[in-house]
Order: C-alpha cells, then structure tokens, then sequence
C-alpha cells in the first residue's frame, strides 16, 4: 500500500506518479469492481449466506476496493505535480546515480511517497536515502542509517 505526504490538502506527486493513481482507479472501478460484483452474485446464488465463506470474503473484498477507489479518488483530486526545476540540487522526479565506499553505484529515481517502489529502484522523498539527497548537488556526500547499520553515498550524477 502506498502512502502520500498531505501538504496543505496538497500530495507530491511526479507526473508519471499521477498517471500511475489514474490508472489503477480506472483499473478498480472498471475492471475490479465487475469481477467482485459478478463473484457476489455467484455466491448469493448459491444459498445460505450465512455459512458461505465466498461471500464473506467477496464482501470484504468489495468493501477493500470501494474504500481503496475513494482513497485514490482523494490522492488524484488533491495531488500536486512536482517538477526538477533546479538542475544544480536533487529535487523530487530526479534521477540520481551516487557510490558507496566500495565503489558500487546505484541509480535511484525519487519520488513522492506514494511512488516507492524498491524494485524499481524508485524511492520516496520521505525514505531515509530519499530525505537525506534532497537539496544536495554532484559531490555531496549524505550518511544514511539503515538496519545493516550506516552507509555513506557520494551523489554522482543528478
């Protein structure tokens, strides 16, 4: 699950953040939405409601959806596009390459908080490595604390 950061009544969000909210609403609403509402109607046809763990779990999962569609609802109503305009400093929506003391380099995009996605090697701007780039420039060096204990990054490449 995905978080944002309110400002104000306003979420960061980068462009490609907000395209990604927009389509898994319209994924929720038209496609999820129909799959639970057809798997109720198979369970309700199936008798006593009471002892049927189908529909128990259809309900609960309508419920998760509905509540997840008015969330996103939310986010996109209120989101706030970030865009780089800086070059000199990271900002939200750069790409940053940086190296560890043994010479490794990594290249992280930063998002707003609702875009981590590790995998992708998108971090948010609340993250701990997310928090300690903003605002720094190519050859600042930011110590982070992570549970493996500190490491240090040198900023590369913005």
């Amino acid at each position: 699950m995905m978080l944002f950061v309110k400002m104000k009544n306003q979420y960061l969000v980068t462009a490609e953040g907000l395209e990604k909210l927009k389509s898994e609403l319209e994924l929720r609403e038209n496609v999820k939405r129909v799959d639970i509402k057809k798997t109720l109607e198979e369970m309700r046809a199936q008798g006593d409601l009471r002892e049927n763990d189908g529909y128990t779990l259809a309900t609960e999962d309508f419920k998760s959806n509905e509540s997840e569609i008015l969330r996103l609802k939310e986010l996109i109503t209120n989101a706030k596009i970030v865009k780089a305009v800086r070059k000199d400093t990271i900002e939200i929506g750069d790409s940053v390459t940086v190296s560890d003391k043994d010479g490794s380099i990594k290249t992280f995009k930063i998002g707003g908080t609702n875009e981590s996605d590790p995998g992708q090697n998108i971090i948010s701007n609340s993250s701990p490595l997310g928090k300690a780039l903003i605002g720094k420039k190519v050859g600042d060096s930011v110590k982070v604390i992570t549970p493996r204990g500190s490491i240090e990054y040198t900023v590369k490449e913005v």
